[in-house]
């Protein structure tokens, strides 16, 4: 099992917040929550949710991953810097819905632009 890590900014202080173990549950989870934010409208047409509705949903998604009572979705977006933000997606799609990175996708190169 990977770890998660999350560095945050949290009352003027960097925190990490780390988690071992996730259920697969919360991946089957993920997939049907993220599904109904993405509504019918008229004629059929999917109306797409908007991006705040999507990191929010995200974010407070990642929260529940961690067993820390004290981790929030509002946590999480107040404390990561806008730089970091990939963070929470690259949690959802490589920890809990279990994508493969490539080579050429290592969180390191990627952060030090190489």
């Amino acid at each position: 099992m990977s770890e998660i890590r999350l560095d945050l900014i949290v009352d003027g202080t960097k925190k990490t917040f780390t988690q071992d173990f996730v259920p697969y549950r919360k991946a089957l989870e993920y997939t049907e929550e993220e599904a109904r934010l993405w509504k019918e409208g008229d004629e059929g047409k999917a109306i797409e949710p908007t991006q705040a509705e999507l990191s929010n949903f995200r974010a407070n998604f990642v929260a529940g991953l961690f067993d820390d009572k004290d981790l929030t979705g509002d946590v999480i977006l107040d404390g990561i810097d806008t730089e970091e933000h990939e963070e929470i997606m690259d949690i959802i799609l490589y920890r809990v819905l279990g994508y493969t990175r490539s080579e050429s996708e290592s969180p390191k190169e990627q952060k030090d632009g190489k």
